[in-house]
This record gives C-alpha cells, structure tokens and sequence, in this order.
C-alpha cells in the first residue's frame, strides 16, 4: 500500500516526532483505502490548521510536509492513488490551506505536471488538480499565462484555454494591471515589493512556514517559465 511509502529507503524526517508523524501517515493510509473523502480530509485539515492544540497544528505540518516531499514519486504511483493525490493536491489550493512560499511551490508542481507529455499519469495529476482550483486562477494572471503556452493543452483542452481566457478577460483591473499586482488577492499572493504580506501570510502558517521547501522569497505568482 502506499503508506509504506514515505519509510522505505528514507531516513525518517527529524522535523516531527514520530507519534506526529505516524498520526500524519495514518490519515493519508485512509485517504488511499478511501475510508476518507477528500472532502473529510479538507475539513480536518482546516480544522487542524485553526486548532489551538499544538498537536493538531503539528499533524496539519506534517501532512502537508510528507504531501510535498512525495513529490518526486508521484510519478511511480498508480493512476488511480495519483488522482487521488491530485483531487487533495488542488484541495489545499482552493481552501488557501497552503499560502505564501507553499503555495508558491504548490502552484509549480501543479504546472510542472501540466508541462508533461498528454497521456502521462503526472499530466492527468496535473489536470485533476487544477480541475480543483480552476476558480482561483483568476487571482494569478501571469500563472494563466504559463498554462496558456502549453503546446498540448491548447490542442487538447480548449475547454480549459476558454476558461482561463474568460477568467482573465474578467479581471477588473486587466488592462492596467499587467503583473496582476494590484488585482492579486494581497495575502496570499503578493506583488512586488509586498514583502509585509508576504511574511504575515507566513506567519499565518504556523509550523509551515519553516519548513525548508523552497528558496526564501519565491513569489506564488511568478512561477518559473
């Protein structure tokens, strides 16, 4: 099963105990058996992340760290666990229960897998999670702008390029904002120069926010090209 996933051939992170972790890992054994709907796990996890009990904020900490540490297996995974993944993946997107470096980092993942050959399981990962947050895309312009320049999805999902056409189309501030900066939602992606948010929004994260998951200061919106 995939829970044994995270063990095999890793030492065990240092960043949580290990009751934390394997709480962390039983939930995500239930995500995959499908004793737990993404919807369930959607509220847990937001409940975790308010909670005022340090145990539950450190369990959200850690499902969010393992999701993202996985990452890079994602592509040995079987369609059916990958999509699943994918459906959680965009989940923690669209209920902003990752935001600032996190999200940033979300959001590139998401468009890595879309930058895949057409009938790869990491493509379908890819859609499966945009599919989720689709109505967000509004917020990140130059992001809409990476899923537009994508050969096989223009000739593949016009569905998509309508939609991300319309959702810029209606910006308010499209014509004048053209890094989106004012027309961002500020707290969680910030223009240039708004480091002020950036780092409030940080700090919203609790445990999160330190972990080492990407270089310091990479902005949501500017996803790499």
């Amino acid at each position: 099963g995939h829970g044994g996933q995270q063990q095999q051939g890793q030492q065990p992170s240092t960043l949580f105990a290990p009751d934390i972790e394997e709480e962390a890992n039983s939930h995500f054994q239930r995500i995959y058996t499908s004793e737990l709907q993404i919807e369930s796990v959607i509220s847990m996890l937001r409940g975790f992340k308010a909670s005022s009990n340090q145990r539950e904020q450190e369990v959200f900490a850690c499902m969010i760290h393992n999701l993202f540490d996985e990452y890079r297996f994602f592509p040995r995974y079987p369609e059916r666990e990958l999509l699943i993944t994918g459906k959680l993946f965009g989940s923690l997107i669209q209920h902003q229960l990752v935001s600032s470096i996190t999200l940033g980092i979300a959001l590139r993942y998401v468009l890595e897998a879309l930058r895949k050959p057409l009938r790869s399981n990491m493509f379908k990962f890819g859609m499966c999670a945009l599919e989720q947050f689709k109505q967000r895309l509004v917020e990140w312009p130059q992001y809409c702008h990476h899923i537009l320049q994508i050969a096989h999805i223009r000739q593949a999902h016009d569905d998509l390029i309508n939609y991300i056409q319309q959702a810029l189309g209606a910006r308010p501030a499209a014509a004048g904002a053209q890094d989106g900066s004012q027309a961002a939602a500020p707290a969680v992606t910030p223009g240039p120069g708004a480091t002020g948010a950036a780092n409030a929004a940080g700090r919203n994260m609790g445990a999160v926010s330190t972990l080492p998951l990407s270089a310091p200061g990479q902005q949501p919106q500017q996803a790499p090209p």
